[in-house]
């Protein structure tokens, strides 16, 4: 099925579990107007409220995933500015139930990039080439980009990334940890589709879990985190979820038990 809501720039795609976030201004090489944050927030919010949806994957229609502002005026017009709550749409990657991944089928900078750092894994074609450029263009990030870069890769990397910009390839991307895998750009598509579909195979409620155990681990103290953590994890050894979940475990005892033969 296809979401509802008339975008003008993104699509959304559901499949089952699964929902798509496609940037789609293909004649603009999906860059990025202050329409599009609005929209992409807009439909974040939405499918964030979503329970049937257990992952949500961003990627760009066409041969490129995202590389930032539209930069050129229409009509002579300057470019407008989202609103500030549009840029929120950087938090609703990092903290929405969903696992998200930013699947980066080409190129990837500014706004693109700052989508894709929110997300909770990354994957790229191994054509695509990313770059956080907003020092070259005289801006000084957006989406959360800093908080993001900063956790996943560290200060003196995210720092290296800001100051001193350069397009990075999929196999650098891959080397230094900013993304997870790296997929031929033939197969792409199908490969994406294999990896969030085994995602969505997943127990929903387990997923949903990890995802606010993660979220929480970014702000609370060891202590105040321990204790969420296993509130969370108690609560699968209770109630409706306790066959099931003990049930796993002798699964996996089990293939343990063979692995080792």
């Amino acid at each position: 099925m296809t979401d509802t809501f008339p975008y003008d720039t993104i699509k959304i795609d559901v499949r089952g579990p699964v929902a798509y976030l496609r940037f789609d201004r293909v004649e603009r090489r999906n860059t990025v107007t202050a329409h599009m944050v609005e929209e992409v927030h807009a439909a974040l919010e939405t499918l964030a409220a979503r329970d049937d949806l257990s992952v949500v994957v961003l990627t760009g229609n066409g041969p490129t995933f995202c590389p930032g502002a539209d930069l050129h005026r229409e009509h002579g017009q300057p470019a407008s500015i989202p609103t500030r709550e549009s840029y929120l749409s950087g938090a609703l990657l990092v903290e929405m139930p969903q696992i998200t991944v930013a699947a980066i089928n080409g190129g990837c900078a500014g706004a693109g990039f700052a989508w894709a750092s929110a997300c909770d894994l990354r994957v790229a074609a191994s054509t695509a080439k990313i770059a956080v450029a907003f020092l070259e263009v005289g801006v000084s990030g957006e989406m959360g980009a800093g908080w993001t870069l900063t956790r996943m890769l560290g200060s003196a990397r995210a720092r290296e990334l800001y100051l001193l910009p350069s397009k990075i390839t999929a196999d650098v991307a891959l080397d230094i940890g900013l993304v997870s895998r790296v997929f031929p750009t033939e197969t792409f598509a199908d490969d994406v589709d294999a990896l969030v579909t085994e995602l969505s195979l997943r127990d929903p409620v387990a997923l949903r879990l990890i995802k606010a155990n993660l979220v929480d681990a970014e702000h609370l103290g060891l202590r105040d985190y321990i204790a969420v953590e296993t509130e969370r994890h108690r609560s699968r050894f209770e109630g409706e979820a306790a066959a099931g979940t003990l049930s796993r475990f002798s699964e996996r005892a089990r293939d343990l038990s063979s692995d080792t033969r």
